[in-house]
Order: structure tokens, then sequence, then C-alpha cells
């Protein structure tokens, strides 16, 4: 329900689609700073690469615990320790002189922090936001997350400017000083943080009987789907799927060259 001009929720989904810009912008740079890289070191295309893979393999093993953590504890003190440990690895990179740094710092460090204080922290909070207009909010979060992809303008600008190494310090310095005060100030998981509601359309909040039906519905899935369940619906393995052949195949096996 709102209360007040501007439902809090749509707070949420502006912090989401920040968090997913620069977040996920790290990451989705990582072909502007690879031929620079290889150009410094010398080392193989293939070896190198290894770093992105092993990225991405860690935040896959990793986000279901990030979104568990983010139900059973603080969401928020989750977000925040993500933001640090990204911010942490990225100014690691910047210092890296073997390749096995690398596959430590970008490999392992970083997803870990992107899992903490990206979408498997961001997705639920815009679902615990939104009981109406759900698929919206969501839609505009993940708008964040395309626009990531363009990050690596800025990205290759400063590395123009001041050069590989520095530029991991530059975007270190953007997650401490812009993302980490909008995700402590700003950043609620659950609307009954802030003593509010999640949004009903006045549609929706005109009919009382459908209102109770809403709110009885959701309490029965709550009840009804447990882990064991969902692992065994056919559904949730077709979105598994989806997922893994828009992102896995058609997008990040070519992110890197």
């Amino acid at each position: 329900m709102r209360r007040g001009p501007l439902f809090y929720g749509w707070i949420i989904v502006c912090v989401a689609f920040l968090g997913m810009v620069f977040v996920y912008g790290v990451r989705h740079s990582f072909s502007i700073f690879f031929p620079s890289i290889l150009g410094e070191f010398g080392w193989t295309r293939g070896s190198t690469a290894i770093m992105l893979s092993l990225n991405l393999l860690f935040y896959g093993l990793l986000a279901p615990i990030a979104g568990s953590l983010g139900d059973r504890w603080s969401a928020r003190r989750v977000a925040l320790i993500g933001v640090i440990v990204i911010g942490l690895a990225t100014i690691g990179c910047g210092f890296a002189q073997e390749l096995w740094h690398f596959y430590l710092l970008f490999g392992i460090f970083m997803p870990i922090g992107t899992a903490f204080c990206g979408w498997p922290i961001m997705g639920p909070a815009l679902a615990n936001w939104f009981t109406d207009r759900r698929g919206l909010a969501i839609a505009l979060g993940q708008m964040g997350g395309g626009l990531s992809f363009t990050y690596g303008f800025f990205i290759e600008f400063v590395i123009s400017e001041v050069g590989w190494r520095y530029t991991f310090f530059v975007i270190a310095v953007i997650l401490a000083c812009i993302l980490l005060p909008i995700y402590f100030l700003f950043y609620h998981y659950r609307p009954k943080d802030k003593g509010l509601k999640p949004y009903i359309s006045m549609k929706m909040h005109a009919s009382s009987e459908l209102e109770e039906n809403v709110i009885l519905d959701n309490e029965s899935l709550s009840q009804n789907w447990t882990l064991g369940k969902a692992l065994r619906n056919y559904r949730l393995w077709l979105i598994a799927t989806a997922y893994m052949l828009f992102w896995g195949v058609g997008c990040y096996l070519t992110l890197a060259h």
C-alpha cells in the first residue's frame, strides 16, 4: 500500500538499477581490460580468460548462498559486505603481477562481492516491495544490468587517460563513494523495515475482497513451496536452462573476446 506522494518501493527500484550498473559493470568491463593485460604480461588469451570463467563459475555457486543470507540474516549487511569485497578485489587487481593473482582476485573474490551485493539481493527485495506491478519493477531494475555493458565506454576512456592499473582504483573509488552510501542510506530488503506495506495499485486496493484473496494466496504459496518441491518442479529447471542459454552461451561465451 502506498503512503505519501511517492511509494518508497520505487526508490528501491532505483537502488537496484544503480547497483546492477556499477556491480556488474566491473565484470562486464573485462574485455576492455583484456588487451591491456595481455599487452603487459604476454600471457595467452586462453589462460588469461580463465579468470572470467572462474568469476562466472563462483558467482553461480555463491548466488544461492547470498540469497539465503539475505533472507535469514540482514540483507543490507550482506549487500554492504559485498560492495566492500568487490571494491577490495578491484583494488587488488590494480596491484596484480602474476596470473594466479587475477585468478584469485577477479576469479574468486570479486564474484563473492558480486553475489552479495548484486541480483541475488536486489531481485528478492523488488519482489518483496511490489505485490502489484512486480514485473515492471523487476524489469526496471534489470535495465541496470543491460546498461552495465555500456560501463565499458567509461572504462575505456579512463584506461586511455591513466592506464589499466589506475582504472581499477577508479572503479573501487566509485564503488566506495557512490554505491556504498546508496546501499547504506536507501536499501531496505522488506517494506516492513520502513513500516510500510508492499505496493498495491488503486485497482487492487479498491476491492477489499480481492486484496484479502491476494494476501491469502501469497500466504498459501509461502507455506506450500519448499526448496525440495521447487527442485522437483520442471518450471524451475526451464528457467535455469533459459538463463544458462541466454547469459552463459549467448552472452558470456563471447564477452571475453
